[in-house]
């Protein structure tokens, strides 16, 4: 597999075809794999698009992520993520916008405003937090929609201004107004506007909390 060599301040856009592993830190104002790209440290760019495989073993830093294959990273941080295939982030991500048709396995994921997954596979995010909305919804793909026992999302925390799920296992979400879909299993839900529970959904504990966090009693 080549060596992917950068010489210092050199931030040309980089093409990767075919299979590249950099040893240390990559730095580019574009970056498009169409292929199979490993960097062993951080890589920093403007624009990442992959068509292919991509793995990271430290901080990835781009205003915008466009992943069609498989994205592997340690932590996250963009503007913009657009994720339809594989995306797993062992520990941090964070994102002003999020949007993912797929199969996402991340640790904490913090959004400035939106969250929106359609869910092709079974997908978990430990802890998710948004300034906006969270939306989780089956995908519109038909073989995934033959698959729809398998797909899902499981979170331990849920919290967001309006929340809609869609089968999604949580211990607890907090919102506005949240909305629980068929197939959600929550145990505890905290909300300060309006709460709408389909029957096919499970809800263990429901309590109406004030715009500071307190509950009405």
């Amino acid at each position: 597999m080549p060596l992917l060599d950068q010489p210092p301040g050199d931030r040309k856009p980089r093409k990767i075809n075919g299979s590249h592993i950099c040893r240390g830190d990559l730095d580019a104002s574009l970056i498009d794999v169409f292929g199979h790209l490993h960097v062993d440290g951080n890589l920093t760019t403007a624009r990442l698009k992959l068509q292919g495989e991509c793995s990271i073993g430290g901080l990835c830093t781009a205003q915008e992520i466009t992943s069609l294959g498989s994205l592997r990273v340690n932590n996250l941080q963009a503007e913009r993520i657009t994720a339809n295939g594989y995306l797993s982030v062992t520990r941090d991500a964070a994102a002003a916008e999020f949007t993912a048709d797929g199969c996402v396995r991340i640790g904490s994921l913090s959004c400035l405003n939106s969250f929106r997954i359609k869910l092709s596979a079974l997908s978990r995010i430990n802890r998710l937090t948004a300034g906006g909305e969270i939306t989780v919804m089956p995908s519109s793909k038909l073989l995934n929609r033959l698959m729809s026992p398998l797909r899902s999302l499981r979170c331990d925390t849920i919290e967001g201004a309006d929340v809609t799920l869609y089968r999604t296992q949580a211990a607890s979400v907090t919102g506005e107004n949240v909305t629980v879909g068929p197939g959600c299993v929550i145990q505890e839900i905290r909300y300060s506007g309006v709460l709408t529970i389909h029957p096919r959904a499970q809800v263990g504990k429901s309590i109406m909390i004030n715009s500071y966090g307190g509950i009405i009693k």
